[in-house]
């Protein structure tokens, strides 16, 4: 009902409105095939009649004519305009537009604007089989440079310039493979130099120069892989050198120079890892020399010499961790030795000599922490303190007994080879034995070395602590034969005893068993299981004891001194430690102080208040 309604309506409509758009639709093929059939007729048509003629005024214009221009026209704007060749574009200079994919796909050569899938530009310039090469331009999507200069297959390589997405130039030089190859120079966001200088894959390679912001040079010198490597100069500041010479890895390595902050020469030598290792010179900023010798990772180590301000030597021997640790010798303002021997920590530990302020010796033996340590001899062996201290004095011939007069020679005389080895008058002979600085083999064989006027002085202070225990001479000419025995000869005297010794320990033994006892050993025989070896030049006197278990060996058991320097220094040390002591008064009118260190008993005999004797004794721990 409702459609035979309508119909009559929208027939109408159909008729003059929709079928002529479908039709529409057909138009251009429409078109195409009258142009087309038009063409054909007007070209391949004889020329017979008007009708292959048009009419334009007065003139007659053949069909074919027109047909010709037309094709020709068509031609020229499809291979001029819509779609033209390389040669076309070459020969009008014009760049053709394509589409990334399609260039490397149609392997384009020539000039050409490559354009991403979304239109934007991507490369303007010339290209080679599809990929860039020569001269040519890359953007960022948004349509700014990002670089300009030359191609090689597909990547930048020669001269160029890169710019960051603002447009801010960030690189001007050599390119190779898309990175900074050869000389460049690299720019900070405001425009100043950052560096400049040889590049290799897109790093510092090769001599260069780097800057701050402001235009102050950090770095001049050889790169290797972006870091320092090579000779160069590190500044702190604007012309202010802080190191010059060789680095490895950013490091300083090598020989080389450092400055401080005010310019001036803090250390020349060798450097690992970016510290002081090897031999080199540290400075005071006066200039003078304050250490030369052995580094290691920025502290003294080894073998070297320490100076004060002034240039004079303080100190020369071995270092450990900055500090004087070994051998060494220490010295005054003056140039004099005022110690020789171990040190440890900065400070002398072990065996050592100290000299007063014009070379003469004032002690031998032990320290410890810095100060003399006199109790370091207790229960030391008797073949030790001989390598510490060289032979004792001889005893006097009264000593001997009687059964020994003969023996005595060959134990305390030295032979005719050592006299003539030695060849030194007593005084000389004396100090030989306490020559400073000499090593305890040195000391036992070398004799007397040292200089008569250091010979002289010892001897004499060995005949007036010894009551005149040194050989005298011929008064006439000064010779004299020294009858000091070796230390070697000494350690053989006492042990050639040792059968008496071990007879004296067997009828102690027996005594204690209940047998009967041997009437030939007497209190002579068995004085001997105790030794005093005296040193007269060291004013000091020993007693040892042998060892119960082993009648060859002796031990110090007590120490009798009347040396200044040790009653003095040693007094002073238990003073300032604070030690516990015992004071009684002595029936001349002197005092007694008893002292209680480790494993010693010192007893001080004082007068007014002054040490003039000091006896330390050896306390077996229980």
């Amino acid at each position: 009902m409702i459609e035979q309604i309508l119909k009559p309506i929208f027939k109408p409509i159909q008729r003059t409105v929709l079928r002529p758009l479908k039709q529409a639709a057909k138009l251009p093929k429409l078109i195409l095939a009258a142009i087309r059939k038009f063409l054909v007729n007007a070209i391949f048509s004889p020329l017979k009649s008007l009708n292959n003629y048009v009419k334009i005024g007065s003139y007659y214009i053949a069909k074919k004519l027109i047909a010709l221009i037309v094709v020709i026209s068509l031609v020229i704007v499809y291979f001029g305009f819509i779609s033209p060749p390389a040669f076309v574009n070459k020969w009008f200079g014009r760049t053709p537009s394509l589409e990334a994919a399609a260039a490397a796909d149609k392997s384009f050569t020539g000039m050409a604007s490559i354009l991403d899938a979304n239109g934007n530009l991507l490369y303007k310039g010339q290209m080679e089989n599809g990929l860039y090469s020569g001269a040519g331009k890359l953007y960022y999507p948004d349509g700014t440079l990002r670089y300009q200069g030359n191609f090689a297959l597909g990547q930048m390589s020669g001269a160029g310039e890169m710019y960051d997405k603002q447009g801010v130039l960030l690189y001007r030089g050599e390119f190779a493979a898309d990175q900074y190859a050869g000389a460049g120079t690299l720019f900070y966001a405001d425009g100043t130099v950052n560096y400049e200088g040889a590049f290799a894959a897109g790093v510092y390679e090769g001599a260069g120069t780097l800057y701050q912001a402001d235009g102050t040079i950090i770095y001049t010198g050889a790169f290797a892989k972006g870091a320092y490597a090579g000779d160069g100069k590190l500044y702190a500041g604007k012309d202010q050198l802080l190191y010059e010479g060789q680095f490895n890895n950013g490091l300083y390595e090598g020989s080389g120079k450092l400055y401080d902050a005010s310019g001036k020469l803090q250390y020349e030598g060798a450097f690992l890892e970016g510290k002081q290792s090897g031999a080199g010179k540290a400075y005071f900023p006066s200039g003078f020399v304050k250490f030369e010798g052995s580094f290691l990772l920025g502290s003294y180590h080894g073998a070297g010499s320490l100076y004060d301000e002034a240039g004079a030597l303080l100190y020369s021997g071995a270092f450990a961790g900055g500090q004087q640790s070994g051998t060494g010798q220490a010295f005054n303002s003056a140039g004099t030795v005022i110690y020789d021997g171990k040190f440890a920590s900065g400070k002398y530990e072990g065996v050592g000599s100290l000299f007063d302020a014009d070379g003469a010796l004032l002690y031998k033996g032990f320290f410890r922490s810095g100060a003399l340590y006199a109790e370091g001899f207790m229960n030391l062996s008797l073949v030790k303190l001989l390598e510490t201290l060289g032979p004792a004095d001889p005893p006097p011939a009264a000593e001997l007994p009687a059964d020994d007069a003969e023996a005595g020679d060959d134990l305390f005389l030295p032979d005719a080879d050592a006299e003539e080895g030695n060849g030194t008058t007593g005084g000389e002979a004396e100090a030989g034995n306490e020559e400073p600085g000499a090593s305890p083999a040195a000391e036992t064989d070398a004799g007397s070395s040292s200089g008569q006027a250091e010979g002289d002085a010892s001897a004499g202070a060995g005949e007036e602590a010894s009551g005149g225990n040194t050989a005298e001479g011929n008064g006439g000419n000064g010779d004299t034969v020294s009858n000091a025995p070796s230390a070697d000869g000494q350690v053989q005297a006492l042990s050639a005893r040792r059968s008496i010794v071990a007879s004296v320990t067997d009828q102690a033994s027996g005594e204690e068993a209940g047998t009967a006892s041997d009437p030939s050993l007497d209190e002579e025989s068995l004085a001997l299981i105790e030794q005093t070896l005296t040193f007269s030049a060291m004013q000091m006197a020993f007693q040892l004891m042998v060892d119960e278990d082993n009648p060859e060996a002796f031990y110090v058991t007590k120490l009798s001194t009347w040396n200044a320097t040790v009653m003095e220094q040693t007094y002073a040390r238990l003073l300032a430690a604070k030690a516990v002591s015992v004071k009684e008064t002595l029936a001349n009118g002197r005092t007694g102080l008893l002292f209680k260190s480790g494993n010693a008993l010192l007893s001080f005999t004082m007068n007014k208040n002054k040490p003039v004797r000091l006896e330390i004794s050896f306390v077996a721990p229980e």
